[in-house]
């Protein structure tokens, strides 16, 4: 597949890595819960879910990722305050895996930044995200905080190209005053995953896979993304979907393996219901890409990997 001549970072999160040469490491594989609509949801506003359901979800997730060797995290997405706090702390008394902290609103991913702070669990808590839109309030929440890890979201609504994606990264682009990394840093975030912002088929979906390799070659840092939003936001798919559901599932999991194959690092593959889906297709490519790794001199560095399982 791809060697970068440039060094890739490499950012340890506790249980294991992210980052590096592709095959190096194992994707990681993130799934999300309490999501708009979610089914174990009872009351979003006020964050009342059907925990046994929740930790049979997690646990099947965390099942996966030991049958295939592919590390995962918790994507945990609320609707308030008070939602955020009740999800975060159910979480941590279940396991000690990374989580994001994610919502619609600022305010309640500003309140979580601080409410994990607060409880001691920054140290694996990723906030999500810095984008061109974020908030001085959010800003100053994520950099109060204890947080050294974040999405930064190379999202950029007056250039959707790989150099507009690039440039919202690096220089002031897109209406923003300073590139999101930057933004990142002054907000004292050292373990940056850059997100190349899933676009539709046919208005930017090329650059989104492209940049995966830009941001690689060119930054080194660790890329991934929603690669599925691509997919579901395809508008043919819609449609043709309602007769033919089946046709959905290749299309929503296949999204995620192109990214793979040009050295995506981590996949937000979104509902965590698709763990049993995407996990055996996550270490398919990755045993690919070990193997091509192996040709190009380098080799596996994670002690847990699909090139070491019995798959």
């Amino acid at each position: 597949m791809f060697r970068f001549d440039r060094k890739q970072e490499v950012f340890d999160f506790g249980k294991f890595k992210i980052g590096g040469q592709p095959g190096e490491y194992p994707t990681c594989c993130i799934g999300t819960m309490f999501y708009a609509r979610h089914k174990i949801v009872s009351d979003p506003e006020h964050g009342v879910f059907d925990k046994a359901a929740a930790e049979r979800l997690w646990n099947t997730q965390v099942e996966m990722s030991d049958v295939t060797g592919n590390t995962c995290m918790n994507q945990i997405v609320a609707e308030s305050n008070e939602a955020m706090a009740k999800e975060i702390d159910w979480f941590v008394a279940l396991s000690d895996y990374p989580f994001l902290i994610d919502s619609s609103a600022p305010e309640v991913r500003a309140f979580g930044v601080k409410y994990a702070t607060e409880i001691g669990v920054a140290d694996r808590a990723i906030h999500n995200s810095i984008n061109a839109s974020i908030t001085d309030e959010e800003l100053a929440a994520v950099k109060e905080s204890d947080l050294d890890a974040a999405i930064v979201l190379a999202f950029n609504a007056m250039e959707k190209g790989t150099k507009g994606k690039m440039d919202i990264l690096t220089k002031a682009a897109g209406g923003a005053k300073k590139g999101m990394l930057e933004y990142a840093k002054e907000c004292g975030i050292t373990r940056p995953l850059i997100d190349t912002a899933a676009m539709p088929l046919g208005a930017g979906s090329g650059a989104t896979y492209r940049a995966c390799i830009a941001v690689k070659a060119q930054l080194g840092l660790p890329v991934g993304g929603g690669f599925h939003n691509g997919a579901s936001a395809w508008d043919w798919m819609k449609k043709w979907k309602k007769q033919h559901k089946e046709a959905f599932a290749p299309v929503d999991i296949g999204s995620n393996l192109v990214a793979g194959i040009v050295g995506a690092d981590y996949y937000l593959y979104g509902p965590i219901e698709n763990a049993p889906m995407i996990f055996p297709a996550a270490a398919m490519i990755d045993i690919m890409k070990a193997e091509s790794a192996e040709e190009l001199g380098l080799q596996v560095l994670a002690e847990k990997h699909p090139r070491k399982t019995t798959l």
